[in-house]
């Protein structure tokens, strides 16, 4: 079974600072992709940290017998947070790839 390197999607933001010399330079921001339900993916740019509990992809929450507090909106789902590399497996890919919201370029072959 091979592994991918995912590289969450970016978008151009502007201004960058409120001086008139960087008014027109854009920085990439990370761009957060959560599944909605099984195979359905958004992309979010303003995610909360709650968004990620439950998620099948990352460590259990250590507050898992008790989520009336912070529900668990990404149980048994996958999140990627924005801003990261994650390891993923080859069905991540193909999943990802047929919901649009990345293409091939978001992965690289991992070692």
């Amino acid at each position: 079974m091979a592994s991918w390197y995912f590289t969450t999607p970016t978008v151009a933001e502007a201004p960058f600072a409120w001086s008139p010399l960087m008014e027109r330079y854009r920085i990439d921001r990370a761009v957060s992709v959560q599944e909605t339900s099984p195979g359905v993916f958004q992309t979010t740019r303003y995610s909360a940290y709650t968004d990620e509990i439950g998620a099948i992809n990352l460590p259990p929450n250590p507050n898992a017998d008790d989520t009336t507090f912070y529900p668990a909106p990404s149980a048994g789902l996958r999140f990627y947070r924005g801003g990261y590399q994650h390891i993923v497996s080859d069905q991540d890919p193909a999943d990802l790839i047929a919901s649009g919201v990345v293409d091939a370029s978001n992965f690289t072959p991992a070692p």
